[in-house]
């Protein structure tokens, strides 16, 4: 089934990265995790992730946009409030995981907010830990929040702005030994695929077994 709602609320949560909230349908049910895919324009369909909580009335995405590419993203952050936005019905993307290790890239910490959000809740957040990289302190967003479900279990990684005080670089081998104590964890990893593709390879050199790292559906 194909859904078309208005848009209720936009707003800009960093330089690239917009917050759109639809009203949620007669009838559309959703987990934490799940995603749907968004119409724009002539754009080919792309997934998005809802990143609210099932049990409300609305639908809340948070996109980043990439200008250069001159694609949906471009063509959904030029949209404006009671536009309407065609979406398709939900498929789940990641599940909880208890005590799990969030290994984010960009705007792949998308699937995950959701899911860290119904954990913290549920007091089942606080055995896990949320390494989020982007380029600069710029992309950042959510910080507040996030410090606030996860305290010092945040990681903010910086890639390219040496000049930024959370500053690390690549996320290497090194560095995800020294940050993943317990290689038994759960490890959700979501980003552009060249970041996926990374972070599995290092994962499996460090010891943690292919059945416990999830790339999502």
């Amino acid at each position: 089934m194909k859904y078309t709602e208005k848009i209720k609320t936009k707003e800009w949560l960093a330089h690239n990265v917009i917050r759109i909230e639809l009203p949620k349908p007669a009838g559309f049910e959703f987990n934490v995790g799940d995603a749907v895919e968004i119409k724009v324009a002539d754009n080919e369909p792309g997934p998005f992730t809802m990143t609210n909580l099932p049990d409300g009335d609305t639908l809340e995405f948070m996109i980043r946009i990439y200008t250069e590419h001159h694609g949906k993203t471009e063509a959904l952050s030029k949209l404006k409030v009671t536009d309407e936005l065609s979406f398709t019905e939900p498929f789940n993307t990641y599940k909880p995981a208890e005590g799990a290790v969030f290994l984010a890239g960009g705007t792949g910490i998308t699937p995950f907010i959701a899911i860290m959000r119904e954990m913290y809740h549920a007091g089942t957040l606080k055995d896990s830990i949320l390494i989020f990289s982007n380029k600069s302190a710029m992309d950042v967003f959510l910080k507040e929040e996030l410090y606030e479900m996860l305290g010092n279990r945040y990681i903010n990684v910086i890639t390219e702005d040496d000049q930024d005080p959370d500053y690390y670089g690549n996320i290497d081998e090194k560095y995800l030994k020294e940050q993943i104590t317990d290689l038994s964890k759960p490890v959700l990893v979501c980003g552009p695929p060249p970041f996926n593709k990374a972070m599995e390879k290092n994962l499996k050199k460090i010891g943690v077994e292919p059945e416990n790292i999830d790339l999502g559906s």
